[in-house]
């Protein structure tokens, strides 16, 4: 029996666009100067524009003093979001290419500074090295999969395929409204700090994540998870990273390895552990993503240690104090 995709509640925030003949849902706020600083943020595996609010919230103009009236753009992928899904298997390369088209849609033809959190960060390193000149600073925070180990699995067409089919089969039964806010639920419990997100409030989240279609699209990244890693360590060997700043920002912990690599990649990066937060740092220190994108958007980064500085916040009822990113 065939049956039409549920519908979230209320109209999104921000505007739709045209790429590739899609809509896609565009939320652009920010400065309109003539040569600023522009910035696109993507979002993690299964992400929306909601996920970003807390940053958003800190680079907003007016907040701070001294803010230069940053433009920040966060588009949901297609599929994702509010963006109408589009046919075929999605790469790190057709990624790169789409966020190029979203820029061009918009009519950002100056260099941007790229910034994506977990599997986002993926899709902007790829960015930046297949679109060097568009790239005018890149911010990775958490850009890294260590839970995926192992080589690359086979048939991965077929994969997506039963991907799509399962994520179709819990829309047609009018469940996926219900499972893919309740899989971000279950995200905030286990990698926040906070164990809660400031952004769930109302139907905030039957918006962002409940569509028909994206539960279906969140699975479709999910198998494809390890593709997207050897993708990325293929380009890494063909396609060099700007020399532009770049911030690689991590929860304290594991695999700091990974991440200073990551700041390597270009001579003006730098890698800072994050106090108070763990893999949902848009979550739990939307201020220090906020500061590094302010930052390389600014100038270049300095070689000396990060300007510290106390931020009291609630943990479970616990007070905490935090030590900010530069």
């Amino acid at each position: 029996m065939l049956s039409l995709p549920l519908l979230p509640p209320r109209r999104p925030p921000g505007r739709f666009v045209r790429v590739w003949g899609r809509a896609v849902h565009l939320v652009d706020e920010g400065g309109r100067q003539p040569g600023g600083a522009v910035a696109l943020l993507e979002s993690g595996l299964g992400g929306s524009w909601l996920g970003w609010d807390p940053v958003v919230s800190e680079l907003r103009p007016g907040l701070r003093p001294g803010d230069d009236g940053l433009r920040v753009l966060r588009a949901d992928r297609p599929g994702l979001g509010r963006s109408q899904p589009a046919p075929g298997v999605p790469s790190l390369a057709l990624r790169a290419a789409w966020s190029a088209a979203l820029l061009d849609a918009v009519g950002v033809r100056a260099p941007v500074v790229v910034c994506g959190h977990s599997l986002g960060g993926l899709y902007s390193e790829a960015f930046a090295r297949l679109h060097r000149e568009r790239v005018a600073g890149a911010v990775l925070v958490e850009a890294h999969a260590p839970n995926v180990t192992g080589e690359v699995l086979g048939r991965r067409d077929a994969r997506v395929r039963a991907a799509r089919v399962v994520g179709g089969a819990f829309r047609h039964a009018g469940l996926s409204q219900l499972v893919a806010p309740g899989v971000r639920r279950l995200g905030m419990r286990t990698q926040s700090v906070r164990r809660g997100d400031q952004s769930d409030v109302g139907d905030a989240y039957r918006s962002a994540y409940g569509a028909g279609h994206c539960l279906t699209e969140a699975l479709v990244e999910r198998v494809l998870v390890r593709d997207l890693l050897a993708e990325l360590a293929e380009l890494r060997e063909s396609a060099p990273f700007p020399e532009v700043p770049l911030c690689v920002l991590s929860a304290p912990g594991a695999d700091r390895e990974v991440y200073e690599a990551q700041a390597k990649m270009s001579p003006q990066g730098r890698h800072v552990e994050v106090d108070g937060a763990l893999h949902l740092m848009p979550v739990d220190r939307p201020d220090a993503i906020a500061d590094a994108v302010r930052t390389v958007a600014d100038e270049p980064l300095s070689d000396g240690p990060p300007p510290r500085r106390p931020r009291r916040d609630a943990v479970d009822g616990l007070d905490v104090v935090y030590d900010a990113c530069p």
